[in-house]
């Protein structure tokens, strides 16, 4: 498959990377050379200078020969102009990145398709369900359901003093049969674990679990479930515009910005929400607002140094959920490892997303989840495929896979070592980017 990947910043370049993994020939056109020329040398794609509208441009780049298109330049406009430019020139699907969530209308979206954009995706609006996704479990960072709601997968930071902090893998298993633990992520590093790893404070463990079981596995990651009556937000800008009609009807909402003519457009967008005119950094505008008082923060505001420090603060005053926006690549794994109980990064969110919604389209097993160097795939198991042969644990499976959970006859269950998979069941395979084909091999 070939793949045109226009555009050169960090959504492209996380796209890229994931995308070099597939054995997929990937192309990436932009007009930084120096961005150019590093993908080149470290991933396995071709680079190529050239603008996004330039006809003559696109034509080099094999444009006409693509199966896959994908626009994700920092301009709406030029993401837009470029695929309709390449579905005219030939491309076979075509992706746009848009900044106007009114494009997503049924009768939009209609529209765009007639003129040659296949798919739109809008990074606010990515943002803006994670986020109330967050708000929804207080002791989770975040929460995935797959299977049609019959596997769960619960992502818990460890708390230090965590009942688990210290614990291997075979004692967890031994202190309770609900949870499985898929992946660690510790100091930047992503562990898909053995029974001999442990798990330590500080971690960021990817549980798969079975719905309903929520309330323990954050007790025994040192969290409580607590109750969420109100969200204040840090920033009005277009995150907010997106995300305050969202959280309106479940939460009372008071949104913070120091510029009034922000604050006058949002109140007028969403009569609901209190908008106040003032800095969220302001220790005493947080606590006259409420900050004690069953509260999540949530730090939205122009730059990342800005919502780390906001977040820090509002956690030391007593918010009982924190949620920051970290764009900046380079502050996201040590924003993790900071008193915040939450990171959301839109550009990350938007390349994961273009990466399942087109890989789920072409190739065979399909994605649940893509993560910046694992991911968590759903595989049908064959008639008299290897992986029916052997109990699960005398499979001798390699180090980059794990078998999580499975559906069977429509019912979820966990995977343990003595589980024998059997043809016809859905199983939740969690794996490192690259090792798809030997994970296939297993199942067909």
């Amino acid at each position: 498959m070939k793949i045109l990947i226009v555009g050169n910043g960090d959504s492209a370049i996380h796209l890229a990377k994931m995308l070099s993994h597939e054995e997929q020939d990937v192309v990436v056109m932009g007009t930084d050379r120096d961005v150019l020329s590093n993908l080149d040398s470290r991933y396995n794609v071709m680079t190529m200078y050239g603008r996004a509208i330039s006809i003559s441009d696109l034509k080099a780049a094999g444009v006409a020969g693509c199966d896959l298109f994908i626009a994700v330049t920092p301009y709406e406009n030029h993401n837009i102009v470029s695929a309709q430019m390449a579905k005219w020139l030939g491309a076979r699907t075509t992706l746009a990145r848009i900044d106007n969530g009114e494009l997503l209308d049924a009768d939009a979206k209609e529209h765009f398709k007639t003129l040659g954009i296949d798919k739109m995706v809008y990074p606010e609006l990515l943002a803006a369900k994670e986020i109330d996704a967050s708000l929804a479990h207080s002791g989770l960072r975040s929460l995935y359901s797959l299977s049609n709601g019959e596997i769960c997968v619960f992502c818990l930071k460890i708390e230090e003093n965590a009942p688990i902090d210290g614990m291997s893998l075979v004692e967890f298993g031994k202190t309770t049969g609900n949870f499985h633990v898929s992946l660690i992520k510790r100091n930047g590093d992503s562990i898909i674990p053995g029974g001999s790893y442990s798990i330590e404070k500080n971690d960021v463990v990817y549980f798969t679990a079975l719905p309903g079981n929520e309330r323990e596995l954050t007790e025994l990651c040192g969290k409580r479930m607590m109750r969420i009556g109100k969200v204040m937000i840090s920033g009005a800008g277009k995150m907010s515009e997106t995300l305050v009609p969202m959280l309106s009807p479940k939460y009372g909402v008071t949104v913070i910005d120091p510029d009034r003519e922000r604050c006058l457009r949002l109140s007028a967008m969403a009569p609901s929400a209190t908008v106040v005119n003032a800095d969220a950094r302001d220790i005493d505008v947080l606590r006259e607002e409420g900050i004690r008082d069953d509260c999540a923060f949530v730090a939205l505001g122009d730059t990342s140094e800005k919502n780390i420090v906001c977040a820090i603060v509002a956690k030391d005053l007593g918010a009982v959920k924190t949620i920051a926006q970290i764009e900046d690549i380079q502050y996201f794994d040590e924003a993790q490892n900071l008193d915040i109980d939450a990171v959301v990064n839109k550009k990350l969110l938007t390349s994961s997303r273009i990466y399942q919604i087109l890989l789920d389209s072409y190739l065979d097993s399909p994605r649940c989840l893509a993560f910046e160097d694992t991911e968590i795939v759903e595989i049908v198991v064959c008639e008299s495929s290897y992986i029916t042969r052997r109990d699960v644990r005398d499979l001798d499976l390699s180090d980059d896979m794990t078998i999580a959970g499975l559906t069977r006859e429509g019912k979820g269950m966990l995977v343990k070592g003595s589980s024998r998979i059997c043809a016809g069941d859905h199983v939740i395979v969690f794996c490192r980017r690259g090792s798809l084909k030997k994970v296939e091999k297993l199942f067909k």
